[in-house]
């Protein structure tokens, strides 16, 4: 079933309809999902090849040193109270 996958990169449904034809009629949905997620390889988007040129995909909060915290105050943001002991 996994290699099956990985070549024909069939939905799980497709890939469970095929899995009752010709191997086992009695695997369950549940238990083939579990089957590619124990493989790495549940999602079709994961085995789908990357092109050479792909760009990464952008990042939201600017990466800072362990010990400060990220805090957005635009002017929709209101202060909330603070307490310090």
């Amino acid at each position: 079933m996994v290699e099956l996958r990985k070549t024909l990169l069939l939905p799980l449904d497709d890939l469970l309809a095929v899995t009752h034809e010709f191997i086992h009629p009695a695997v369950s949905r549940s238990g083939l999902d579990r089957c590619l997620r124990r493989h790495g390889i549940s999602t079709l988007k994961a085995l789908m090849p990357q092109e050479e040129g792909a760009k990464t995909p952008m990042k939201i909060f600017k990466a800072y040193a362990p010990g400060f915290v990220h805090v957005d105050a635009g002017p929709g943001a209101t202060p909330l109270p603070v307490r310090c002991h």
